[in-house]
């Protein structure tokens, strides 16, 4: 009787928490009448898979630099980029004449108290060494929707770009240096409001760029009145956006993220005008003399922004699983990937798993970073496990510890996906990813099995896909955004690694009634 009831109540348990992976068998482990094991011994088959170009307009974020390692070689990422006017058909007062252009995009970072004093720690910068940076006015337009679709659908722009746009950019570029490299130390912001009273601010630390003068004097402050100013379609038209381009100079480089819709973030126009002299600020009663008076004009980031990269080829062994972000590689992964001897499509072990009626309690991957390879590499702290065959989470990703839904921190989903672990000198040892609910539905619910795909990422929570250019071998259909935005990377066993102690391997631990 104590035995049936206990079953009955776990049955019924199973069905009541069958949104709630954590739940599934936990109240039967060690309970008498079952016996609770582990299955590591599922057939899995995982190889690199080298992107191709990747979809890069309407990243959140967007990456500039050139990154180097010895294992992927070097990957270099640009940025194309609408401007908008601040205001419409700008007036400039009398004779305006630029005094200075400055661009600016904060950098990601926080701030640490050392010695008392505030100091600035950049986030989001890979590499130390000096690079080549260039900023080009750029003569190929930007559609928001795409006109092989009768304006319908949103307009999608590839990794590849590069090439159009250097073959539509004004060859004389409007900044250049060959040994940038990011400051850490805080700015003064100098500012005029629109009655000209001028202020300085502190800023925290950004990347700022002083343009030339004559071509915004041109462009810009000599258009005032014009049709080409009066509104954003006819200015994006005449000015169709900046190239920010990052080159190699030696060895290394540095990349960084950027936000450029940062409500910081633009072009600011310091100008000298002639205005009327209403207050008659020089006490001489003539209240309608022109004086000169100093201005500000700003053009802002928006609309269309596409991130171009150039990534060397790399060679990868059947070993090991190579992942690098940006249009870098990824691993695919099949899991139960056994014969099927009724070619059902579903494989003879997982079928025969499926007959076992086990009560899934845990089930995860875990992947031990191979060591041998990534000495020169900025390690990434997560990598991010979804479905390929939909493009979609797994379930596993909705709930988090303890069953609540996953938070909107980049800290967040700390148990199905969690963080690298590190030793004790910083170095990755492994990751591991918790799929229970993906394999109780494989097992108990004959769910379809799936192609998985395995990418670093910026942020866990950063899962809207994006369109791979199609080619030959069109295994992947999308990638995580979170993946397009990190040049950080890492080199995993597989599983068929000749190290058994860290080949790939997905363990089950279930409990089943005794016989």
């Amino acid at each position: 009787m104590l035995k049936t009831t206990t079953v009955l109540a776990v049955v019924f348990l199973f069905g009541a928490c069958e949104d709630d992976f954590q739940t599934l068998g936990s109240d039967v482990i060690g309970e008498p009448g079952f016996d609770a094991s582990v299955y590591d011994e599922t057939l899995i088959s995982a190889h690199s898979y080298d992107l191709p170009p990747v979809q890069t307009n309407s990243l959140p974020l967007n990456l500039l630099g050139v990154y180097t390692d010895n294992v992927f070689g070097t990957q270099e990422a640009s940025v194309l980029s609408n401007l908008e006017l601040s205001s419409l058909d700008p007036s400039f007062g009398t004779d305006p004449v630029v005094d200075s252009v400055v661009l600016t995009i904060p950098y990601l970072s926080h701030e640490v108290l050392k010695n008392d004093k505030v100091e600035y720690v950049l986030d989001s910068v890979y590499g130390s060494t000096p690079i080549r940076l260039s900023v080009y006015e750029s003569g190929y337009f930007l559609n928001n929707y795409d006109p092989d679709t009768n304006f319908e659908q949103t307009q999608k722009y590839y990794s590849n770009l590069e090439p159009k746009i250097m073959n539509n950019i004004n060859p004389e570029p409007i900044y250049e240096r060959d040994n940038f490299i990011p400051s850490s130390k805080g700015y003064l912001e100098y500012s005029v409001d629109a009655m000209g009273v001028a202020d300085t601010v502190v800023m925290a630390p950004a990347l700022r760029l002083k343009l030339k003068n004559d071509f915004f004097q041109k462009k810009i402050l000599d258009k005032a009145g014009s049709s080409v100013l009066l509104n954003q379609d006819n200015f994006r038209n005449y000015f169709r956006g900046l190239y920010l381009k990052a080159d190699k100079v030696g060895a290394g480089g540095t990349m960084m993220l950027l936000n450029l819709l940062d409500s910081d973030a633009g072009i600011t126009i310091y100008y000298k005008t002639k205005i009327v002299d209403g207050n008659d600020s020089d006490d001489d009663g003539d209240r309608e003399e022109l004086i000169e008076g100093r201005r500000a004009f700003s053009l802002d980031f928006g609309g269309v922004r596409v991130n171009t990269f150039q990534q060397e080829a790399s060679q990868y062994d059947d070993q090991n699983l190579y992942l690098k972000g940006g249009e870098g590689s990824m691993a695919v992964i099949d899991l139960f990937s056994g014969p099927d001897a009724n070619n059902d499509g579903v494989s003879d072990e997982l079928e025969a798993l499926r007959e076992n009626n086990w009560l899934i309690n845990e089930a995860h991957l875990e992947f031990f970073v191979n060591r041998d390879y990534i000495s020169d590499v900025d390690e990434a702290e997560r990598v991010y496990l979804y479905d390929l065959k939909n493009n979609t989470i797994l379930a596993d990703y909705i709930l988090d510890a303890n069953g609540q839904p996953n938070g909107m921190a980049s800290v967040s989903n700390r148990r199905h996906l969690e963080p690298l672990e590190r030793d004790e000198d910083g170095k990755g040892i492994s990751y591991k990813i918790r799929i229970t609910r993906y394999v109780d539905q494989l097992l108990n619910q004959d769910s379809t099995n799936v192609k998985l795909g395995l990418v670093v990422t910026q942020n866990v929570n950063l899962i809207s896909t994006y369109k791979v250019l199609p080619s030959a071998n069109p295994e992947v259909d999308r990638v995580p955004g979170g993946a397009l935005i990190t040049p950080e990377a890492t080199v995993l066993y597989g599983p068929d690694a000749q190290n058994e102690d860290k080949r790939l391997k997905l363990k089950i631990y279930y409990t089943e009634p005794k016989n």
